[in-house]
């Protein structure tokens, strides 16, 4: 792979893994770092963990001075995580180089989007490292969560909600029709993709993710995204509208007692009208019904309707991160 300022940066061989995990764990307390770098490398070893994706910047004595993670994810995604460097005046530099040269060679590989999730423990410096590296600021994403047995309350007027703005809810959502649901079957997988296709025009969540990856990879990255159910995803329809439809697909969190939203979309002719909360209490009923005490879920910031829908809807914040994106335009 290439060089920088006397330094080569290249995926880490097997062998010099270890002395990586020392670099990339370096902010660590020491007492707890070796056991982590242990626990770790126990973990590639039994096939736990993929470390293929662990790269290095090497200088010529054939010590390590900088190291960062990446992680294939389905959907021709990729994880990132920003770059440690040792301290030095070529210390921003070197961690540039580090997110590019991974960047090139994810790209090489096929994969369409790499990104990057900083929580408030990152730092201004992990953001200015992914950006020179060319994986620039894209928005802030809010992480909710409601318990699943408490009712929807009614709308009420918020700080960013005037009274006549509260009462208009109020009655689009006293008039709203209804969806009818079904789930995920081979049978409506024709329809279940041309209304989720739908539902992504004009969408405010993300919409720098258009038309970077093809449907097939999308339905793959969701599918990866916790624990997939074909019955936890639905396909929402209004008699007598058959360009108004909804998609609400559900997964299992690993590791923890919730579920998650991990996409709920209405089609454009279905916005406006008061049945986001509509979806929203199916999604609670569902979980409810399988016995799931919480609901998740991620929204872009600047998603305002959807900000407010689930604010209305009872969510309360649990998380909040800065998104890092870069579209790869390689093969594949």
């Amino acid at each position: 792979m290439g060089g920088i300022l006397g330094a080569r940066v290249m995926p880490c061989p097997p062998e010099l893994r270890p002395a990586a995990l020392e670099v990339l764990y370096r902010r660590m307390p020491a007492t707890l770092r070796g056991h982590l770098i242990a626990e770790v490398l126990a973990d590639a070893q039994a096939g736990d963990l993929d470390l293929s994706g662990l790269w290095v910047a090497r200088i010529r004595s054939g010590r390590i001075i900088g190291a960062m993670m990446t992680q294939a994810l389905a959907g021709k995604v990729a994880a990132v995580w920003p770059p440690e460097v040792r301290p030095s005046w070529r210390r921003a530099p070197m961690a540039a180089a580090l997110v590019r040269s991974a960047l090139e060679n994810l790209s090489t590989r096929g994969y369409r989007l790499a990104q990057a999730a900083l929580d408030e423990s990152a730092g201004p410096q992990a953001a200015r490292d992914l950006a020179r590296g060319g994986m620039p600021h894209i928005t802030e994403l809010l992480y909710l969560e409601r318990d699943t047995t408490t009712p929807l309350p009614w709308p009420i007027p918020g700080p960013d909600h005037d009274r006549r703005e509260a009462t208009a809810t109020a009655t689009a959502t006293a008039t709203a029709p209804d969806f009818v649901w079904r789930p995920y079957a081979p049978a409506i997988a024709e329809e279940f993709r041309a209304v989720l296709q739908a539902t992504y025009e004009g969408s405010l969540d993300m919409p720098e993710l258009e038309g970077t990856r093809s449907l097939e990879d999308i339905l793959a990255g969701h599918q990866a995204a916790g624990l997939f159910v074909p019955a936890r995803w639905q396909l929402g329809a209004l008699a007598g509208e058959p360009d108004s439809g909804a998609v609400l697909l559900l997964n299992e969190a690993p590791g923890r007692e919730a579920w998650e939203v991990i996409y709920l979309g209405l089609t454009p002719t279905a916005r406006g009208r008061g049945l986001g909360r509509a979806v929203i209490r199916h999604a609670l009923d569902l979980a409810r019904r399988a016995g799931a005490p919480v609901l998740e879920l991620a929204v872009d910031l600047r998603n305002s309707p959807a900000v407010r829908l689930y604010r209305q809807t009872g969510f309360t914040p649990r998380d909040r991160r800065s998104v890092h994106l870069a579209v790869l335009r390689g093969p594949g």
